[in-house]
């Protein structure tokens, strides 16, 4: 079997990103038979294609930053890649799939958000975009892998597929993402962030839907002796409408307590969060959510949304909150910082809950998946 993965993504930190290099490493470990070509961009880093005789690379000029020439790419020399190269099936983890290519097709759909939200998390423009795109893409898909059994109730209500079209399968963590005892490491990174304190994490890009503003609000609203205990740290790039977020900590005088380290690569990002008390996930929707299952490996404790997949991901092992609600959100944060007992049960079921997410079960799973499509060709 010829498999095309389309890994422009997978250079990058977003969930896209994530799964693209999880999954690639995984299958490369699993499956020495078939044929794999990866499409990534030229000039980016590509680090994470495995080396192995049956992983072909193939490159293009075409970034996300584009949209005009990234659909033209993707509707018009995407289907002319998948003859040259006479792929078998084809497996789109971005969304939207080559409308016109008669080729088997897989579509991951990590979340329906960026399409048919109202609530000013995206730009107009992109959300009218995909809406469409991804709507055609959807009923194109022979497949549509998705991270929850959550997503897969909006994918089936908010774009009509039929439910045995849909696939859940969990994604992994990442083996760096490990208790690390080495405090000399731990200190290294803390200093090369500039982090002089106790610090409370937050991972995710800068954008609406993360929900920082109110996150920098309960932080705001703990007692003063823990706020200057602990810093606030926000770990991630800027997206849409994140300069809200930079007027919130102006408006709060909180400059001197809340740190913004821009993108961290995973080489840095396990250590940060070896060295966080907590690592707070307030998102107001989530697909699947990776980072509260990354904290949970390296031994920290988590306080996340009780919204979308969150509960789904992280089951008994974070303590929830209602992520409208600044309040509600401020005193969980007060109570996993301040309660040794609550602290170290959360840990512990965290250690516990990361067992049930595997990269090789992700692979094989999804390796099954384009086995039964390339089965079905000639149906």
């Amino acid at each position: 079997m010829r498999i095309m993965i389309d890994a422009r993504m997978g250079h990058t930190r977003v969930g896209m990103g994530v799964y693209v290099r999880g999954l690639l490493r995984s299958l490369s470990k699993i499956d020495k038979e078939n044929e794999y070509f990866v499409i990534l961009n030229k000039g980016k880093k590509d680090n994470f294609i495995p080396l192995q005789d049956n992983f072909h690379k193939i490159y293009t000029g075409v970034t996300y930053s584009n949209y005009l020439k990234r659909d033209l790419w993707e509707q018009i020399y995407l289907p002319i890649l998948l003859n040259r190269y006479k792929i078998d099936v084809y497996h789109g983890p971005n969304y939207i799939l080559p409308l016109f290519s008669n080729k088997k097709m897989i579509l991951t759909i990590y979340d329906t958000t960026i399409s048919f939200s109202n609530y000013g998390w995206y730009k107009p423009v992109s959300r009218y975009r995909v809406q469409k795109l991804l709507s055609l893409s959807a009923k194109k898909a022979d497949k549509i892998i998705t991270g929850s059994e959550h997503s897969k109730k909006d994918i089936i209500s908010i774009l009509g597929i039929p439910e045995e079209k849909i696939k859940v399968i969990y994604i992994g963590v990442d083996e760096e993402y490990k208790v690390i005892k080495d405090q000399s490491k731990l200190n290294l990174v803390k200093a090369k962030y500039g982090l002089n304190k106790k610090f409370i994490l937050h991972v995710g890009s800068l954008n609406p839907r993360k929900n920082i503003s109110r996150l920098i609000e309960a932080y705001n609203k703990l007692p003063l002796e823990l706020s200057k205990e602990y810093q606030l740290v926000l770990v991630g790039g800027k997206g849409w409408r994140s300069n809200e977020i930079f007027a919130k900590i102006e408006k709060l005088g909180l400059n001197d307590k809340v740190l913004f380290t821009g993108f961290v690569e995973d080489d840095d990002l396990h250590l940060l969060m070896n060295a966080a008390s907590l690592l707070v996930f307030p998102s107001l929707y989530e697909g699947f959510g990776i980072p509260p299952l990354e904290a949970m490996a390296c031994g920290i404790p988590v306080v996340a949304s009780n919204t979308s997949s969150i509960p789904e991901v992280v089951g008994d092992a974070a303590l929830l909150f209602d992520p409208y609600n600044v309040e509600e959100m401020s005193v969980a944060i007060y109570k996993a910082l301040t309660d040794e007992q609550l602290r170290n049960d959360l840990v512990k079921r965290g250690f516990e809950r990361v067992k049930y997410f595997s990269w090789e079960k992700t692979a094989q799973e999804t390796l099954a998946v384009y086995n039964e499509i390339y089965n079905s060709i000639g149906d």
